[in-house]
């Protein structure tokens, strides 16, 4: 929120009166053009005007739109957007978190504390972003329908596709950063029900053009998956509740999961150097295509989608030593095909390899549907590599990142197909000697991810790393001509070690 907004939100409830009633006289004539036509905007607008605090903040953000502050960024949602107004230590101290992330780009808080979809509607329909043109909306919003307005996961997602319409149709030049609800300790029916929207919202805009759709979930979760309650001060407060609103350090945390797509979609560079924000497990935040490559990755992306129908013995998921190797989707790049019909023979296979993939692509892919309904016999995972280093887009990950990242994605197919086994490849080497800085990385990573696996009845973890190598070490260029990706013969090396395995034919 702007420092103008705070201010008036502070006046004397009488001149927050006066305010309300010239708004609400003139609010009829605020929503000029018509809603879109479509059918999630039939979606309930419901006001909060009987209630003196909420019409007082809509009141004075009218008064800071009609200035025209040109915010760069606009954060739309409920409470946990809302308490970026405050600034009280040690647990509700938001403040500089915004001075970091968001003020400087004149960020506009229209965060209202207990909104539910309908009352943010209500309140696009009269004038909170009118005249505005923001390079970006961050909308969070949902948990409060979830939760005290016992809304279902249709409803829920109805009204956020209702938002998501109503912003497109008003701000046609900005892109929307539509968060997943965060993750809650209120009830496990609730629980479940943002679950079930989350999943929707992954699938439904995962190739929106205008929509970049970002769960940061695992951000207030330990490496097993459950909620860390450490991050959120509601149970430490004077009268203590469930967790629910991110503490001073879980907002932080928030605002750095955010910040890297974010400046992507307003084209500015990261406030804060991506590699300084290592308090976020980059690894375990699903986010789709990070680098360019030879290839269109959404295009790829729509072929595998388009397999679904496809129930394959075994499918291959990792990155572009996956992806060139041979089957289907066909790739432009082929470097295996003999190899591939050794391994496989008539066996129905699906490639699921992105070239320049890291573990949070895979993630993303895995949770916009790319598996659903394949539950095949093995899964063969060979994912990694490129976690460990680090460009202009994503910092590199720690080998112990890069393990929480693969224990995601072992977790989230075991959930979407229990009956699969996984076969998990470690790490192939990099690096021409063996004191390269990548092949260091790669050796702590496998060492954690063998350990990792070690008990897990439903991961067989093959290495065959030494066979890439000459005996006194070195990278073995023979088989891996650009160091990285094996060509026919090192292939067949990996086709024999899963036939040995007894995945293949």
């Amino acid at each position: 929120m702007t420092p103008s907004i705070s201010r008036r939100i502070a006046y004397p409830a009488r001149m927050l009166w006066l305010s309300v009633i010239v708004v609400c006289g003139a609010s009829a004539s605020l929503d000029a053009q018509p809603a879109p036509a479509t059918a999630s905007v039939t979606a309930p607008a419901n006001d909060r005007l009987d209630q003196s605090w909420w019409a007082g903040r809509h009141a004075a953000i009218l008064a800071a739109v009609a200035r025209h502050p040109d915010p760069a960024v606009v954060l739309i949602g409920d409470s946990i957007t809302n308490n970026y107004d405050k600034a009280v230590l040690p647990d509700e101290n938001f403040a500089p978190t915004w001075a970091t992330f968001y003020a400087p780009r004149h960020a506009l808080n229209l965060g209202f504390s207990g909104d539910t979809t309908a009352n943010v509607l209500w309140r696009l329909r009269n004038g909170e972003v009118a005249g505005l043109h923001p390079k970006a909306v961050v909308l969070l919003i949902g948990t409060n329908d979830t939760g005290s307005a016992g809304r279902t996961a249709e409803q829920t997602r109805a009204g956020i596709d209702a938002v998501v319409d109503d912003l497109k149709h008003r701000l046609p030049d900005t892109r929307i950063l539509l968060l997943g609800l965060l993750p809650s300790a209120i009830t496990p029916a609730k629980t479940a029900t943002d679950a079930a929207v989350n999943t929707y919202l992954a699938k439904h805009y995962a190739v929106d053009p205008r929509v970049a759709y970002l769960d940061i979930g695992a951000v207030f979760r330990q490496p097993d998956g459950t909620l860390n309650d450490t991050r959120f001060y509601d149970p430490r407060l004077p009268q203590p509740g469930k967790p629910l609103h991110p503490d001073t350090e879980g907002q932080r945390m928030m605002a750095e999961a955010i910040e890297p797509t974010l400046a992507k979609l307003i084209g500015e560079p990261p406030r804060v150097p991506l590699a300084s924000m290592t308090d976020i497990d980059t690894a375990v935040i699903p986010v789709p295509r990070l680098e360019m490559d030879s290839y269109d990755w959404y295009a790829r992306h729509r072929d595998v989608l388009a397999m679904n129908g496809m129930t394959p013995q075994i499918v291959m998921i990792g990155d572009s030593i996956t992806h060139f190797w041979a089957g289907q989707p066909t790739a432009a790049r082929v470097s295996g095909p003999d190899a591939w019909k050794h391994a496989f023979g008539t066996a129905s296979v699906a490639n699921l390899g992105f070239g320049w993939d890291r573990t949070q692509n895979v993630l993303w892919r895995l949770r916009a549907g790319e598996f659903d309904g394949m539950a095949p016999d093995w899964v063969v995972l060979n994912i990694g590599t490129n976690n460990l280093t680090g460009t202009d887009n994503a910092r590199a990950s720690s080998p112990a990142e890069v393990v929480s990242g693969i224990d995601a994605i072992l977790r989230d197919i075991h959930a979407r197909s229990p009956r699969s086994h996984v076969a998990l490849m470690a790490i192939f080497p990099r690096g021409d000697t063996p004191a390269d800085p990548l092949r260091v990385a790669i050796a702590q990573t496998n060492r954690r991810l063998a350990a990792r696996v070690a008990q897990d009845r439903a991961v067989r973890y093959i290495d065959i790393g030494a066979k890439f190598l000459k005996p006194d070490g070195s990278l073995d260029r023979d088989l891996l001509p650009d160091g990285t990706h094996p060509n026919e013969a090192g292939y067949r090396l990996w086709a024999d070690a899963i036939l040995a395995s007894g995945i293949g034919r």
